[in-house]
């Protein structure tokens, strides 16, 4: 998930607005994987676990903190490319 989140928001020469659905699914999978962290951590006591779930959680929190801030820094400008699109 991370890897395909990385590969969606690497720079490219302009800005590709056909990215942004792609990563709004990446930040919903991610959010997700952050609940079910959540409730393993609270099943597993033992602290190899719960280490494996801390990293887990910081690599899909990542994720989610990336995808978000892309997506909104893109849309308004992709929203108004379509409206001048359809206005012709």
């Amino acid at each position: 998930m991370f890897l395909a989140s990385a590969w969606f928001v690497r720079p490219g020469s302009g800005i590709d607005c056909g990215r942004l659905a792609p990563l709004t699914v990446l930040a919903t999978v991610a959010a997700f994987l952050m609940a079910l962290c959540f409730r393993q951590m609270a099943q597993h006591k033992e602290r190899p676990r719960r280490w494996f779930l801390v990293m887990c959680l910081v690599i899909a929190a990542a994720t989610l903190f990336t995808n978000f801030r892309y997506v909104r820094r893109y849309r308004g400008v992709c929203d108004s490319l379509q409206q001048m699109q359809r206005g012709k």
